[in-house]
């Protein structure tokens, strides 16, 4: 599928980037946004549709402009900079035509701006200042807004009062202003093959973000159980209809694509992640469980996994993290980490799923693959699952999921209850359950 490109540029540049972006016809169709100041590049952002895949901008300048002007932009952003050899390459053109040029006469803000001279850069005194990632707090937006001004007032001033021969600007913005005004300016140009590199690696973002959009992604929501010994009386019956029917109203409102069933481990709901993403805010809201509202009380957990299985484990973990909280929404990604809780002002930052066990138990295993195995035994009916069972529940092999049962009864934590078979034929497959040890192991954390 051909992608598009919305791509950001100053007037100067419009025709050099055209000429370039041209040859990738094939691989993406482009349209071109021109500026005259940084301040014109937010209204440029409100132009910039979604039927864009990326962005594209002439210097990171503007591409941090637009950072700080769309925060909630989520798109790839990608920008080419004056580099290293752009500016030696003007700097041998020079000196082709001057051989007696003085660079303590020649004002580069591409180097000066950062405190660093060009004679010093020149001599290898210093370093080309390292911009492709501007903090938020030396380039803030009123900062940005004044950047533009304060070097065309130095460049213009410098060559005013006679103490520059000529000028170099990384900021194409106010080159044309500047050889308005009379001033010996040039700007160091990129290469072809620098730039379509940028442009091969913005097409690479932008593919591993639909890679990621598009993978699954799963909710399950279980109410809290009434107290006594049956766990699915009317009363929890009720609970799962009355739930069913606001998870319906909530997606049907949203209008995204879905499914909702019934499982033995709760309510679960099949979207993809950039579903989920939409109705949380990027993860960072929780609107179903502000739908659901106080009246109805359930564990609700996220998950996102590259398979339907990874997906369900996560949320079952999310959904088990929730219920050892006692509150909020809990989400864990694709990469295994958990966030949460979601929505609320102690939202916890970004962890390792394992970390900490849920259980406290301590095995030869990684701490993830336990927390899933404990998931997934918790997912379970009778809290009890053969190696086959097991490996259907993780999406693993079912020669791994006798390696983890094996190594875990090793250990003391699982032992087999007794022994059945799925079938009339074969040899009978052992069910493992908790031992007492790890049970009150548990109780203890």
């Amino acid at each position: 599928m051909s992608r598009k490109i919305a791509v950001i540029v100053t007037e100067l540049l419009k025709d050099f980037t055209d000429s370039i972006l041209k040859k990738f016809s094939d691989r993406f169709s482009y349209r071109i946004f021109t500026y005259h100041v940084f301040e014109d590049i937010p209204q440029i952002a409100q132009q910039i549709t979604e039927e864009f895949d990326g962005i594209l901008t002439s210097g990171s300048f503007p591409a941090h402009m637009l950072k700080l002007s769309c925060p909630t932009e989520r798109r790839p952003v990608a920008f080419f900079n004056t580099d290293d050899a752009a500016l030696f390459r003007l700097l041998l053109k020079l000196l082709e035509q001057n051989r007696q040029l003085d660079f303590h006469r020649v004002y580069a803000d591409i180097v000066e701006l950062f405190g660093v001279s060009l004679a010093d850069f020149i001599e290898g005194k210093a370093s080309l200042p390292d911009i492709t990632a501007l903090s938020d707090e030396d380039f803030s937006l009123e900062r940005m807004r004044q950047v533009e001004k304060e070097q065309y007032e130095k460049h213009l001033s410098l060559w005013m009062e006679g103490k520059t021969d000529l000028s170099i600007s990384r900021l194409s913005s106010i080159v044309p202003a500047l050889k308005e005004a009379g001033v010996k300016v040039y700007f160091p140009y990129p290469s072809e093959k620098y730039v379509q590199g940028i442009c091969l690696s913005l097409l690479q973002e932008i593919e591993l973000l639909k890679l990621r959009e598009t993978i699954p992604g799963i909710v399950i929501l279980k109410p809290e159980e009434p107290k006594g010994p049956k766990p699915f009386s009317s009363s929890l019956d009720y609970s799962y209809n009355q739930l069913e029917n606001l998870v319906i109203e909530f997606i049907n409102s949203s209008m995204i694509n879905f499914s909702v069933q019934r499982r033995r481990y709760g309510l679960e709901i099949v979207a993809s992640k950039k579903e989920l993403a939409l109705w949380t805010q990027d993860f960072q809201e929780d609107s179903l469980r502000d739908f659901i509202g106080e009246s109805l009380s359930c564990h609700i957990g996220y998950g996102t996994g590259s398979t339907l299985a990874q997906a369900r484990l996560n949320a079952l973990n999310a959904c088990l993290e929730s219920a050892q909280k006692g509150c909020g929404s809990y989400f864990i990604n694709e990469g295994d980490q958990l966030i949460g809780p979601l929505g609320t002002a102690g939202r916890q930052p970004v962890m390792v799923v394992g970390k900490e066990l849920p259980s406290g138990l301590k095995s030869a295993l990684s701490p993830l693959t336990i927390q899933k195995i404990y998931a997934a035994f918790n997912a379970s009916e009778k809290k009890e699952l053969t190696a086959r069972e097991l490996a259907l529940f993780l999406g693993i092999t079912k020669r791994s999921a006798n390696r983890f049962l094996t190594v875990l009864t090793q250990e003391g934590w699982l032992r087999v209850a007794y022994k059945t078979r799925s079938t009339t034929k074969g040899r009978p497959e052992g069910v493992y359950v908790w031992t007492e040890k790890s049970l009150s192991e548990s109780q203890k954390t």
